[in-house]
């Protein structure tokens, strides 16, 4: 990174920072969030922020280049800068900021230029060329019925309200300030128009699945669309770790564990179906 070169920005201090499943970041002087994706990534969705902040999602807007551009590349490695917000990531204790947040999200009018929802799951499909991998075989079985169930599920989707949809709405991604309030919704990178039922699984999360879903007022969601992406995303989470071979915990964790309750998940939602 070279920010006096990029963003005509002298920094005296660069602190590490927590960054996400494919980047890494910086506190850059207490002022400044420094995002670097890794070798390969590329950002995604950036053009998106100031119309989702003019729409009054709480969203951060990377500042511009001295080009003009809103990242920035150093090596084969792309960076953007953004203002440093203070706060922590949420936990599932604050499940009924996350709900109401996320109506928030689900309310604003479609004006923006996003992809329409995909239900292809090409990295699901490779997945399953792939049940030999060490991580997965002894359980080959279980990951082959949970990507045939997908199929068939998603042999039944109808189409339903689409809205605007984060599709990675979880803790890591929601800054909250010192009063527990929504402080900003980070990385909308796999931002969609789509159903919400794309985004309310995350409702299942946690350990207050119906709470939640009352707190977020969910009264006519469609279950085939919920099953469909509790099961896409326990898969697609498993796929992105057996297929990279990273963080092999979270095969079980992200993967087996999520698709291992899918069920008892369903049992809850349902009550919110007509």
């Amino acid at each position: 990174m070279d920010l006096p070169r990029d963003y005509g920005l002298t920094v005296a201090e660069l602190e590490p920072h927590p960054g996400g499943f494919a980047t890494e970041g910086w506190v850059a002087d207490g002022r400044w969030f420094v995002k670097r994706w890794k070798a390969g990534e590329r950002p995604v969705g950036l053009e998106q922020l100031a119309e989702l902040r003019a729409l009054g999602l709480p969203v951060i807007e990377p500042v511009r280049t001295l080009r003009g551009e809103l990242s920035a590349t150093a090596g084969d490695r792309a960076y953007a800068v953004f203002p440093y917000v203070e706060g922590r990531t949420a936990t599932w204790d604050d499940w009924r900021v996350a709900a109401r947040a996320l109506r928030q999200v689900h309310d604003v009018p479609l004006t923006l230029d996003l992809p329409a929802a995909d239900t292809s799951e090409p990295w699901i499909e490779v997945l399953g060329q792939n049940l030999g991998h060490p991580w997965i075989a002894d359980r080959a079985d279980e990951v082959a019925a949970a990507i045939a169930r997908l199929g068939d599920v998603r042999g039944r989707l109808v189409p339903v309200r689409s809205v605007l949809c984060h599709t990675d709405f979880h803790g890591f991604n929601m800054l909250l300030d010192d009063a527990g309030e929504m402080a900003a919704i980070l990385d909308w990178e796999n931002a969609v128009i789509g159903p919400r039922e794309f985004d309310i699984w995350v409702a299942a999360e946690g350990d207050h699945l119906a709470e939640f879903l009352e707190e977020y007022g969910a009264r006519d969601l469609d279950l085939d669309h919920v099953e469909f992406a509790l099961l896409a995303r326990g898969l697609r989470d498993m796929a992105a770790r057996v297929l990279r071979d990273v963080d092999r915990p979270g095969v079980d964790t992200w993967g087996f564990g999520r698709i291992r309750r899918v069920d008892a998940n369903l049992d809850v939602f349902s009550r919110y179906c007509p």
